[in-house]
């Protein structure tokens, strides 16, 4: 019964990943699979599981493989499936949720203040002086409406969060994470 669930849930991980760009397999000498994603990880209370995927990818006859770790969280939220990738090293879905916590929102919940989140942009509580801060580089579909204090998100693809209603002063801080596909370059979560 557990691994047919955990089958289950890394099928429902793999085709959001895959919809997103990633990569589910690691591709070894003629095109073999060398690695493919598996449950590592779950949290059971949070609905969140992690999925890493290791193995020696095959560039070609002229370039040595390289033993590649992936990683990525996968979970479903009032918008409908998610996943985001994170460090191939993460083996813990706890770590992985650390990792990709801004230090902005650490500090501001060791403070005691108010920290609210919608998809990968987080509202922390703040001075009447530093009120909307961030909200220009807010990622595309998400969009702050001061006169109603509502932080509010309409992606193209139509997977909306609920509207965040923001009462007290609030900034805005952006989460970070690995993008999907090959690149080791770093941008907005989900």
């Amino acid at each position: 019964m557990l691994e047919r669930f955990s089958r289950h849930m890394v099928g429902q991980a793999r085709a959001e990943i895959r919809r997103r760009g990633g990569e589910v397999v690691i591709l070894g000498k003629n095109d073999r699979v060398a690695g493919a994603l598996h449950l590592a990880d779950r949290d059971r209370d949070q609905r969140i599981i992690l999925v890493p995927a290791e193995g020696w990818r095959y560039y070609s006859s002229r370039t040595k493989q390289r033993y590649i770790e992936l990683a990525y969280l996968y979970g479903t939220d009032d918008a409908g499936p998610w996943a985001v990738r994170v460090p191939g090293t993460m083996r813990t879905v706890a770590e992985a949720l650390a990792w990709l916590t801004p230090n902005d929102v650490v500090k501001a919940l060791d403070k005691g203040l108010r920290v609210r989140r919608q998809g990968d942009v987080y509202a922390i509580e703040t001075t009447a002086k530093r009120d909307g801060d961030g909200h220009l580089n807010l990622p595309e579909g998400h969009e702050w409406r001061t006169g109603t204090r509502y932080l509010v998100h309409n992606p193209a693809d139509g997977r909306k969060h609920r509207p965040l209603r923001l009462p007290y002063p609030v900034r805005f801080v952006i989460q970070s994470a690995y993008e999907m596909g090959r690149s080791g370059a770093r941008g907005n979560g989900d």
